[in-house]
């Protein structure tokens, strides 16, 4: 994934969490190898948008306001510190086992999930989701604060604390405003959800007279890391308003599908040089947070949509799941590619599943973006360290989790007084 878009039959060695060289036949003495033999080495994957959350498969086939409004927010109000802190075992394992090695948090409690990050070995943003409306659903400009201030320096290099304003219609202009200057002030990012729905759209028109970005746009002016998520009704003058800005932009090709939400114009976003990450959004609107399968959707919902089978070329949508998103994180000179210098944060993909053959000349990237899944992953590494070897993770206790989950879904369910009995 470096400009040249190379590819290396040979070796990578890791020194001191970072890579220190890539080539055919390494001669280096090293104390551990990883055997990765009939295997694609890749960098990690890097989520630009998520949730941690754990209420998969509850909310489904519902219209994005009532799914939102009648479900999710009510839900939200429900958590506990115990129920997040299950949350991010189960996403964390997850994005372990299938190749996620970096990926920003947009949610409540961030304490526990950044916690867990700790142990876990994954690198992450978090950016508390601040909920002014309704009241009691997410956190609260002071919270968000005092996390930043708590766990900025704490685990310097792997774990970035944000700003994370839910969204224009859910947070008060002076939050944004306030998060606008502290944000400069303390030198972090800013997350939020941007023209994701039509209703949106409509929202802030009633409310200014202003479509979202533009609205966006006067309320926070020029933060050096703005990233936003969805953009799926972004105008020709909306788009040029994010490239004037250096916006970047979380795809969600699979959330926005599933709530109905459109297909962003990803083709005239990267035109317009803006930088484009990709994400899964939650498991409530995923339902998993498979980014090879992100890949494959990415692809083919703008061939759909476009009438043109040209559009987003598997190696573009690659690049876009490493090294767009690594850049829409602030961390493209850290990560995204294997190149010497770079943070180890390294994954393995077995090559050896039949639904990857036939393997020829030229055709690997083709494979890995429409064929492959989470689960060819067999090795995750992140600055140098296994968090998974062979298929077993080594961080987190699968079967503590599965406990776990069962458990605590089941009490926030029942808490928010939608599963009895």
């Amino acid at each position: 994934m470096d400009d040249a878009g190379t590819i290396v039959e040979g070796d990578v060695a890791v020194a001191d969490g970072r890579i220190a060289a890539v080539g055919p036949a390494l001669e280096v003495e090293a104390p551990r190898s990883v055997d990765a033999r009939h295997g694609a080495v890749l960098p990690g994957l890097v989520n630009a948008h998520m949730h941690e959350c754990m209420e998969r498969g509850i909310f489904e086939d519902l219209a994005f306001s009532r799914w939102l409004d009648d479900y999710a927010l009510p839900k939200d109000r429900a958590y506990e510190p115990r129920h997040e802190r299950a949350a991010a075992l189960l996403n964390q394992l997850e994005m372990i086992r299938n190749g996620t090695t970096t990926f920003i948090d947009i949610f409540r409690y961030p304490d526990e999930a950044a916690e867990v990050a700790r142990t876990s070995g994954l690198r992450a943003v978090f950016s508390p989701q601040v909920i002014d409306t309704p009241a009691g659903v997410g956190e609260s400009l002071e919270s968000n604060i005092g996390f930043i201030e708590r766990w900025r320096d704490r685990e310097p290099g792997r774990i970035r604390t944000w700003f994370g304003p839910h969204a224009l219609y859910s947070c008060e202009p002076a939050t944004f405003e306030r998060m606008a200057s502290l944000a400069v002030e303390f030198g972090v990012g800013i997350h939020t959800h941007l023209a994701e729905s039509r209703a949106e759209l409509r929202t802030i028109d009633a409310r200014t007279g202003l479509t979202p970005a533009e609205y966006l746009d006067r309320l926070i002016g020029h933060v050096p890391q703005t990233l936003v998520a969805h953009g799926v009704h972004l105008s020709d003058d909306d788009i040029t308003l994010a490239a004037s800005r250096h916006w970047a932009v979380a795809h969600c090709p699979t959330s926005n599908m599933k709530l109905g939400n459109g297909a962003a114009r990803i083709p005239a976003l990267l035109e317009a040089g803006i930088t484009v990450g990709l994400g899964t959004d939650s498991i409530m609107t995923n339902n998993n947070l498979d980014l090879f399968e992100e890949m494959r959707q990415a692809a083919l919902v703008q061939k759909l949509v476009l009438d043109d089978a040209t559009v987003m070329p598997c190696e573009q949508v690659l690049r876009m799941a490493t090294r767009g998103s690594a850049a829409a994180l602030g961390w493209a000179e850290e990560i995204g590619s294997v190149e010497v210098g770079k943070r180890a944060d390294l994954i393995v993909v077995d090559l050896r599943r039949c639904h990857l053959w036939p393997l020829l000349a030229g055709n690997l990237v083709a494979q890995l973006v429409y064929s492959a899944s989470g689960g060819d992953v067999r090795t995750t590494i992140v600055d140098g360290r296994l968090l998974m070897d062979d298929g077993v993770v080594l961080t987190i206790d699968a079967a503590e989790v599965e406990e776990l989950v069962h458990r605590e879904a089941r009490h926030l369910l029942e808490k928010a007084g939608i599963l009895r009995g």
